[in-house]
């Protein structure tokens, strides 16, 4: 039967027009959203080939439409949906998703010719639209007659045909790829509804981004699959997260594993996840209404003991990437701003500006690249640095006003000293456990007082090693501890200061009780050492647990000198406190 309808029209009609969509898959994702809002189970969305003019069509199997709704529901326009039936659908209980009354406009953004083909309760209703009828009506959209048809079905069938005709040249062609990912993340997690583009059920995989697949074996003897994908992009997604699946529904809420609680993944980096786990062995530990698993789980704890290590390899891979290409990028704006800066201060800056890049992980690169701007300048410009522009302005200037810039230069210079001494007394607890660790290797014991020699007293704090010097250790020690003597080799460390004389340190184990076995063999440290040093003075001071009774007075013999660990500490935290309460009271 051939009929006429027309559209009814609210009052609100001039402003809702007014929205449009801004792209073709937006549109179709709109005519999707009303398939939802029909209680539908399944979708199917196929798209016309490149370069042809096939139509774009969305079908589904929802509860479709009489000849009386469509025209008086269908067809009125801006009348929210909402407002008649309520904001569950009726078989369903969705929460509806359409809600202006608009969402048929998608169809002809994108196209010419919208026909729409619903059918229930053994009747098939068509009906056509033109956008170019609406376009010339625009407002008096009531007085446009749609030509509508109706006839016998098969009473089992039910659901709606959207056909779009003549696509919108001015938007771009359907993307099949573009389509899926959008729509996985709007309804991806819904059990009953599924998706189909071109044939292909929509998937995690359809998500751009690191993906992954792995499988967890239980102390039950099941195997439980995990798939997740972090997105590429820098926008968090919306349902983002790992759903666990059991007998193919979703139960409660996607979860982080506990990684949400982790100060070393960023919050932007966790809510780009989104996956699945297929956990049928949880049937038994889901409550009454499916809504969660319960919590106390054996099988769940399980779960996510062995998959957060997992994830948080995961995540960790895509941080270091995303961070160094970020410090790729800045790489110019950073090298120039390292080489202004004194040698000795680069390798600082640079983990404070590593720190930094992962500190302000997925924010805009120019944001980024201005705090690394600040943060090289104040690294370049120090208190230092500003004293010393004064006194460069002060030189061609008046006495006062150049004894002005001395005396601000060494109060600036006692204050710098007063906070050197306020951190080394902050790190001798540190060091302390470090030299009495069991695991403290001789290489590390060397490494750690070798650059802290001021804890020796401020006549050796500017001594210092170089590799000339551990060649020479290297060598006697390889000469002098052969055929099995290897076990024996003492921990050395040859030093020289700036008036070219020579340091010895012999660290003993921090269980070792200094005597006069080691008054000897210092001695002969430093006779063999003369081969190698001809003529030059060596001073030798040996390093143990604890020093005998019995040992030789120091100031007996100048040149070598006995201190226990315990005791070196603790001098360097009395030199360290008169030191700072001297500066203070100065």
């Amino acid at each position: 039967m051939n009929l006429q309808a027309n559209f009814r029209v609210d009052p609100r009609l001039a402003a809702l027009l007014g929205e449009n969509y801004r792209s073709t898959e937006l549109a179709i994702k709109e005519l999707i959203d009303n398939s939802y809002d029909a209680d539908a189970n399944h979708v199917w969305v196929n798209l016309p080939e490149p370069l042809t003019n096939d139509p774009i069509t969305i079908r589904d199997d929802g509860t479709g439409m009489t000849e009386n709704e469509v025209r008086n529901e269908y067809l009125n326009i801006a009348s929210s949906r909402v407002s008649r039936k309520g904001e569950r659908t009726r078989f369903k209980n969705r929460l509806v998703k359409g809600r202006k009354g608009i969402g048929k406009f998608a169809g002809l953004m994108v196209a010419s010719l919208m026909e729409v083909n619903t059918k229930t309760r053994g009747k098939e209703t068509k009906l056509k639209i033109w956008r170019d009828e609406l376009i010339k009506a625009k407002n008096d959209l009531e007085q446009i007659s749609l030509p509508i048809e109706t006839d016998l079905s098969d009473p089992e069938e039910s659901g709606t045909e959207i056909i779009l005709k003549g696509i919108n040249q001015n938007f771009t062609f359907p993307n099949a790829e573009k389509l899926k990912r959008l729509l996985v993340l709007e309804y991806g997690r819904i059990p009953d509804f599924k998706i189909y583009v071109d044939g292909e059920l929509i998937d995690i995989e359809d998500i751009p981004g690191d993906q992954y697949e792995t499988e967890l074996h239980l102390s039950n003897g099941e195997v439980t699959k995990v798939r997740y994908t972090i997105s590429d992009g820098r926008k968090p997604l919306k349902q983002s997260g790992i759903a666990i699946r059991v007998g193919g529904k979703i139960v409660g809420s996607p979860r982080y594993f506990g990684l949400d609680e982790s100060d070393e993944i960023p919050h932007k980096l966790l809510k780009r996840i989104y996956g699945e786990i297929l956990a049928d062995t949880l049937e038994a530990d889901v409550t009454a209404d499916w809504g969660s698993v319960i919590e106390n789980s054996i099988i769940l704890e399980e779960i996510t003991r062995k998959l957060r290590p997992i994830l948080e390899k995961s995540f960790s891979e895509v941080y270091d990437r995303e961070v160094t290409y970020t410090k790729a990028r800045l790489k110019k704006r950073i090298e120039s701003g390292l080489d202004r800066l004194p040698s000795y201060r680069r390798a600082y800056a640079q983990r404070v500006l590593d720190k930094i890049l992962r500190k302000f992980y997925g924010e805009s690169e120019a944001r980024v690249a201005a705090v690394i701007s600040v943060l090289l300048d104040s690294f370049e410009k120090n208190d230092y640095w500003m004293v010393m522009q004064n006194m460069e302005e002060s030189r061609e200037g008046e006495v006062d006003q150049l004894t002005h810039a001395f005396t601000e230069f060494g109060m600036l210079d006692m204050a710098m000293i007063g906070q050197q001494s306020t951190h080394r007394l902050a790190i001798l607890n540190d060091l302390e456990r470090l030299i009495f660790n069991q695991n403290t290797s001789g290489e590390q014991l060397n490494q750690a007082l070798g650059n802290n020699l001021w804890l020796l007293g401020p006549s050796h704090a500017l001594v210092s090693t170089n590799s000339e010097l551990q060649e020479v250790i290297k060598m006697y020690i390889g000469h002098k501890f052969t055929n099995g003597h290897s076990k024996y080799a003492p921990n050395l460390l040859l030093l020289q200061d700036f008036n070219k004389g020579f340091l010895l340190l012999d660290l003993k184990r921090t269980d070792h009780e200094l005597g006069i076995q080691d008054r000897r063999l210092a001695k002969e440290y430093k006779a063999d050492l003369q081969v190698y040093l001809p003529g030059r003075d060596i001073d030798v001071i040996v390093i143990g647990g604890a020093l005998t009774p019995g040992l030789v007075p120091q100031k007996a013999q100048a040149d070598i000198k006995f201190f226990s660990y315990k005791g070196l500490i603790s001098d360097a935290r009395v030199q360290q406190n008169w030191l700072i309460s001297a500066l203070e009271k100065r």
